[in-house]
């Protein structure tokens, strides 16, 4: 998560959308004002562990003793939880992917310490279809704790609050260039941002996997669709692919906000 007070903007990591990559790019319009999680890409490519910038590992104990612990994927509740009203008008904005491809994504990255990318494609799609019925099954400790959370086929959380998305500008991962380079424009930035340059966490997908067809059967496609019914339905993705529709934020999270700030400010 990033949160400019030069800007005005925070910024939602959601998994497996080239996010490390928008971190390491947003970094270089931050200053000692504004505020980062900790993000290992970023660091090594700086090659200093804090940048110019608020990297807190703990932030200290909200109103009911309980520890505030920023950390990479943080949802944005977590910013109102660190700042309060000060950044009730910042503009939010997140990064979304069609769900069939981030789940086979994120399990190619999950299996990026084994042999899974030079196994038979027959031993990769069985191995894909048996990770996915688990995936999309979440046990206490992913729920409660966020305990292997990189799993979650949708990651919707990270930006509502109470289902509500909390975000401004959604960037699409299939348009994402163009994307950036209208958000420029709405956070009136001096400079166009990019991340066509910029390349984290690259090579851990095999390259077969790009065909949907090739690891999806009738079961799993229908999994998905039913885990992330949400992203379906509010953000028009589809099987089928293709860049799915501009964003429309939803009118209701200004009231939904307020409503938590006051949850939070009396604890």
């Amino acid at each position: 998560m990033i949160i400019s007070h030069k800007h005005k903007f925070i910024f939602v990591r959601t998994r497996k959308v080239a996010s490390s990559s928008m971190e390491i790019m947003l970094a270089d319009i931050l200053d000692k004002s504004d505020f980062a999680t900790r993000q290992s890409d970023r660091e090594k490519q700086t090659g200093e562990m804090f940048p110019d910038f608020d990297s807190r590992v703990f932030a200290g104990f909200d109103k009911r003793l309980r520890p505030i612990l920023p950390f990479g994927h943080a949802p944005v509740s977590m910013a109102y939880r660190l700042f309060g009203h000060q950044v009730a008008d910042y503009t939010v904005f997140s990064i979304d992917r069609n769900p069939w491809d981030r789940a086979i994504s994120t399990f190619y990255w999950s299996a990026r310490g084994t042999d899974i990318r030079t196994r038979p494609i027959e031993a990769q799609q069985q191995a894909f279809r048996d990770y996915l019925r688990q995936a999309a099954a979440p046990g206490i400790l992913r729920r409660w704790f966020s305990i292997n959370a990189h799993r979650d086929i949708s990651q919707r959380w990270l930006y509502c609050i109470d289902d509500t998305p909390m975000v401004d500008v959604m960037l699409r991962y299939e348009n994402l260039e163009q994307d950036l380079e209208q958000l420029s424009d709405y956070l009136g930035l001096p400079q166009k941002l990019s991340i066509a340059d910029i390349h984290a966490k690259r090579d851990h997908r095999a390259t077969s996997s790009r065909d949907l067809d090739a690891f999806y059967d009738e079961e799993t496609r229908a999994l998905v669709s039913r885990v992330a019914d949400w992203e379906v339905t509010r953000l028009g993705y589809s099987y089928d692919g293709g860049v799915p529709p501009a964003f429309q934020p939803d009118p209701a999270r200004n009231t939904v906000k307020e409503r938590y700030l006051a949850r939070v400010s009396r604890g």
